[in-house]
């Protein structure tokens, strides 16, 4: 049975960081609100590393592409579908600042994203981390120890209303399109 509570949340801001929102590959203007973002941050600080799994082909609706074609980020990308796979490795053939792995990010040791990670050169204190796998989105978040995005997109269903917090059973089989 799915978990739902229902809490108090603050007042909505005055979404400041909406003026910003522009789509290269993103879907809801992503792109630009992060570009945004790490502007503030000082440069001196940043990995310029990221991450994205529910990766797709690497390009279409992707938070991760504008960064790694257009700004020069190295990045991890994720995706479990080997179609979509072959397509990612496509995208980003010529990169050699793109590690692609064709694997299911699940709550299983060896397939956590601590894990999978692991496996390729990205720091611990990586930039952006973006999260889009329709289901198990808060718990992989959650379950994130050894690495520390500074920024992190999460997809979410806005026809859920703000009042309502939903978090879906912790099963990989389960795909309720929002977290």
């Amino acid at each position: 049975m799915p978990i739902l509570r229902k809490i108090q949340l603050p007042r909505p801001s005055n979404n400041h960081l909406a003026k910003f929102a522009r789509n290269v590959a993103s879907q809801c203007g992503e792109d630009g609100i992060v570009e945004a973002l790490f502007k503030k941050i000082p440069q001196a600080n940043l990995s310029r590393w990221c991450v994205e799994f529910g990766a797709w082909d690497g390009k279409h609706l992707s938070n991760s592409f504008h960064p790694i074609t257009n700004l020069g980020w190295s990045g991890v990308l994720i995706e479990a579908d080997t179609t979509k796979f072959a397509e990612l490795t496509q995208t980003h053939a010529k990169n050699d600042k793109v590690y692609c792995i064709n694997e299911m990010v699940t709550l299983e040791p060896h397939q956590q994203l601590d894990a999978l990670l692991a496996r390729t050169p990205i720091p611990s204190d990586f930039d952006f981390l973006s999260i889009d796998i329709d289901g198990l989105d808060w718990h992989v978040w959650s379950s994130l120890s050894n690495y520390f995005p500074r920024v992190v997109v999460i997809e979410f269903n806005p026809t859920i209303p703000n009042d309502v917090i939903y978090v879906q059973d912790p099963d990989v089989r389960v795909r309720q399109g929002s977290s």
